[in-house]
């Protein structure tokens, strides 16, 4: 069984020693020569006086004798170590008796002493290598707790961004951190919020909660005087109180805690856009200690990182949507027998993206690819585009050209370097008689295998100038007699088994 540690308590500068022996000259005795030569003794003839006397400070030396009514000197020194391993016991006893030392030993006694001719130097030195040994355990002690918190706190750290199902979001972020910060601080109450102003400016909204109390919080209203944690979110200021309502600015909107517990905990969330606070309520102590609060800022701070890049991840995906939306448009009124294919075509590819069981990042990359798959043909000539019939080999080749077009237009956007290989090799064919580059097989991306087969079955479905639009059917048809060759089978299969689960849907 592990035996609780006394690291926590504070190591005096002196050395205390606790003497325990039914008779009283005896201890007075020994009490008077340790005193002597400077150590803070305690000198008690009640072995159970001496244990509530190590509730509360600590002793590096034990003086206990053998034999006492009520409970022997092993039994008291069993217990002295199950509630102070640190602490060092020496029996002292008047027999040579070979069973209790070996007993003594079973339960931790340091060393023995025996009344007959006990000397002064012989005491102090047997003291003194006890009271070192006490201090080392109390150091190794002290290392291994704050290693222990350390190894706590980088778990906590790195569970912050852990991608264990499903995207990384906001509440997932914030509700990490809520528990994390109650574990490291050892907190009855943690919850994080995040802010957002209102629109008179004058005030903030909690826009987000997560953690104890999340509930009756959520979409409040704070004025600009009201509440500790938008006092915190707003000037980044960490704040360790002994109790939440004795703060001027403390608001039971946001502020109040579900615990009777002193200690009160509210430190900032601020990074960029990230504006928001980690309350925690309810400590080991009567405020929060500098680990606490320490463990908890650091914690804090790396949910404002992931918070940040989590605001800047929806502002990319923003700017995605809407770039993607106003480019298409432009390519829409320029060739107008394609009006609408890009939508159709990111829709088509979503749904195969989706079978594939592609991550959350991928497959937005294959939308936003599928969606700007022929925006390259901006800027092939628009006699070109309305051509109705079917391009002489010059022509050909420069309408061929749009995929590399359309990758130089974007390159300058970095947010979508991944999806510019899509883009590029949309029109490469399994077999490798594709282009612009050849080729074959899984040497094309999956996701520019998926917007080849959508990008297909969309051009026949609505048909062309030269090409009468092909039914459901008829169309997939032709995929299936094209899997091998210049369509991956396995999507074509995909596609195919979906389109055709949803025609029998609509029959319904």
């Amino acid at each position: 069984m592990l035996k609780p540690s006394t690291a926590h308590l504070t190591q005096p500068e002196r050395v205390r020693v606790l003497i325990v022996d039914d008779e009283p000259s005896m201890t007075e005795t020994l009490a008077e020569l340790l005193g002597a030569c400077g150590y803070e003794v305690s000198p008690t003839t009640n072995p159970e006086e001496a244990l509530a006397w190590t509730a509360d400070r600590f002793y590096e030396v034990a003086l206990v004798d053998l034999v006492m009514p009520g409970m022997s000197g092993l039994e008291l020194a069993e217990r002295l170590y199950e509630r102070s391993p640190e602490t060092q016991v020496v029996i002292v006893t008047g027999n040579e008796d070979i069973e209790s030392v070996r007993a003594g030993l079973h339960v931790g006694v340091y060393d023995y002493l025996l009344k007959g001719g006990l000397n002064l130097g012989a005491l102090e030195a047997v003291v003194r290598r006890a009271a070192e040994e006490a201090r080392l355990r109390l150091d190794k002690a002290r290392l291994f707790r704050e290693v222990e918190e350390a190894n706590r706190l980088l778990r906590a750290l790195q569970g912050l961004g852990a991608l264990e199902t499903g995207p990384l979001t906001t509440a997932l972020v914030l509700g990490r951190l809520a528990s994390s910060a109650k574990e490291v601080a050892g907190a009855a109450v943690g919850r994080a919020l995040l802010f957002s102003p209102t629109h008179s400016a004058e005030g903030l909204v909690v826009d987000e909660v997560v953690g104890d109390g999340a509930d009756a919080i959520r979409g409040t209203r704070l004025g600009a005087s009201e509440g500790i944690a938008s006092f915190s979110a707003m000037v980044g200021e960490t704040l360790v109180l002994e109790r939440g309502p004795d703060h001027p600015r403390y608001s039971h909107k946001c502020d109040e805690v579900a615990t009777a517990l002193p200690g009160f905990l509210c430190v900032p969330l601020r990074l960029g856009p990230v504006c928001g606070a980690l309350i925690l309520a309810g400590g080991p102590g009567p405020s929060f200690g500098r680990e606490a609060v320490e463990g908890a800022s650091r914690l804090a701070t790396q949910a404002a990182v992931l918070l940040d890049s989590l605001f800047f991840r929806e502002r990319a995906t923003n700017f995605f949507t809407h770039t993607s939306e106003l480019l298409v448009s432009v390519l829409d009124s320029v060739d107008i027998f394609s009006q609408g294919q890009s939508r159709a075509v990111a829709a088509l590819a979503d749904m195969v993206s989706r079978r594939l069981g592609m991550p959350e990042n991928e497959r937005r990359d294959v939308h936003f690819a599928a969606l700007l798959h022929d925006i390259g043909k901006i800027r092939i000539p628009r006699d070109l585009l309305t051509t109705e019939g079917r391009y002489h080999p010059e022509a050909r080749s420069q309408m061929e050209a749009h995929p590399a077009i359309g990758v130089e237009m974007l390159k300058p956007i970095t947010l979508w370097a991944e999806m510019l290989p899509l883009i590029h090799f949309h029109h490469e064919r399994w077999d490798g008689k594709g282009y612009p580059s050849g080729l074959v097989g899984e040497e094309i991306p999956v996701g520019a295998r998926v917007i080849a087969v959508a990008d297909a079955f969309e051009a026949m479905t609505k048909g062309r100038p030269y090409a009468r639009a092909r039914t459901v059917e008829e169309a997939l048809s032709q995929l299936e007699a094209g899997a091998g060759t210049q369509f991956d089978p396995r999507i074509v299969r995909l596609f195919a088994g979906e389109c055709r689960r949803l025609e029998q849907e609509k029959m319904r």
